[in-house]
């Protein structure tokens, strides 16, 4: 790993602009097609995207597929996609995207408690001071949409954190398998996951109301699968490779803050005070964060 320069930076922006613009096109789908159909189609739209490309820029291994490391592909597919996908359309589908976009900045505040427990990190007060900030950040969130305004369940709040920490782990996976090009892993686990996937996608399909069909669902999920899967997930796995798992969790000091801005252009979503207080303190306990790992390197 090295330290993050200029264009790890870039790098960064541009992932959190394609992953906030994730959520509102979650909602879109979901005007037609169920969270099977949603998580299946991302994989498979993602998976031949990759597959084309490797055509002409042949950056891709397939020689993985005959060695003992295979299964490591269909573990990423799960924890990676699979249960992340599901749990944010199930988790979306009962709150707005914008509180699911601000969900999802937890993630740094999971890394950071990973790599402790895992040994390849550890705690100093700003680290810790930064995380009960985070999680603080959460709690507003739960007690402004679940409590007060109602407008959201604590089973759907608890669903997208959940598939926040799911990104968290499979980070992990991903991060010791780096003997591996980002763009075979990338490949390759997407096609694993598109696999496992494929029967309940197949049954669902052939019970689908056709009548409930919307173009609009079906752009919306090839976008999902073509730029905030294929290229945001490539991106991704090239920062964990580079600049290591907590630098890339930072994309989600972006995140909220795009996710909140096209919920609110492409959805008209409206946001109560506490979230937008709670964006203000997810992105201080961050900052906090960040001085605790400047910290760590000057020892």
């Amino acid at each position: 790993m090295t330290k993050p320069n200029f264009k790890s930076y870039i790098l960064l922006f541009i992932l959190a602009s394609i992953w906030g613009s994730a959520f509102f096109n979650y909602k879109i789908v979901l005007e037609s097609f169920d969270f099977y159909i949603l998580t299946a189609g991302r994989l498979f739209f993602a998976a031949i995207f990759l597959f084309l490309i490797s055509i002409f820029y042949k950056k891709i291994d397939y020689s993985p597929i005959f060695t003992k490391d295979f299964y490591v592909f269909f573990l990423i597919g799960i924890v990676n996609y699979i249960i992340p996908f599901s749990l944010i359309a199930l988790g979306i589908d009962g709150m707005s995207s914008g509180l699911a976009a601000l969900l999802m900045g937890a993630g740094p505040f999971y890394a950071i408690i990973l790599s402790n427990l895992l040994g390849h990190d550890k705690f100093n007060k700003f680290k810790i001071l930064g995380t009960v900030t985070g999680f603080f950040s959460v709690f507003i969130l739960v007690y402004d949409q679940v409590y007060l305004n109602q407008s959201s369940s604590f089973y759907s709040v608890f669903l997208v954190m959940m598939a926040s920490l799911s990104y968290v782990i499979g980070a992990v996976f991903i991060q010791r398998y780096n003997k591996f090009k980002n763009q075979t892993i990338s490949l390759l686990s997407m096609s694993c996951g598109t696999l496992i996937l494929a029967p309940f996608c197949i049954y669902e399909m052939a019970t689908y109301d056709y009548s409930q069909f919307k173009l609009k669902s079906l752009i919306s999920l090839i976008y999902l699968g073509i730029f905030s899967t294929a290229l945001a997930f490539m991106m991704r796995i090239k920062l964990i490779f580079d600049n290591g798992i907590v630098f890339m969790s930072q994309v989600s000091l972006l995140i909220p803050i795009f996710g909140v801005y096209f919920s609110w252009i492409f959805l008209n979503e409206s946001f109560t005070e506490n979230m937008i207080v709670s964006l203000v303190i997810t992105i201080l306990g961050l900052m906090i964060l960040q001085k605790g790992y400047k910290a760590n390197s000057l020892k």
